[in-house]
């Protein structure tokens, strides 16, 4: 984290719950890092890093789909999060719904806990 404060860094904007959950981390760590540019697009930020000096923070899950990002771990690392997918047992599910579930599903077994 003491890295962070002199690595010019890229973030995704305030509007994301992903950087309100980032700026938590950095204040309870007491890291004040320089955020050079703020971006309202996960490929827009991913695009700035690739062309330029800046770094990132972004959850693990999305670097897998960008090989040409270096993933580098936070010491402390960004406490987890957890997602839910919530339905009405009894509603009707059209066939979109239960495949997007069934993908969500394996998606979750593949990545583990």
């Amino acid at each position: 984290m003491t890295e962070l404060d002199r690595q010019p860094l890229a973030l995704l904007s305030s509007d994301f719950a992903t950087r309100v959950h980032i700026d938590d981390h950095f204040a309870r760590n007491r890291t004040a890092p320089s955020i050079a540019v703020e971006a309202n697009s996960i490929n827009a930020l991913t695009e700035i890093v690739r062309r330029t000096p800046l770094a990132t923070v972004l959850p693990d899950a999305l670097t897998r789909d960008h090989p040409h990002l270096h993933p580098v771990p936070l010491t402390p690392a960004l406490p987890s999060r957890t997602v839910a997918l919530l339905r009405r047992e009894t509603a009707y599910q059209s066939a979109a719904a239960r495949a997007f579930t069934r993908l969500t599903r394996d998606w979750a077994e593949t990545l583990g806990p």
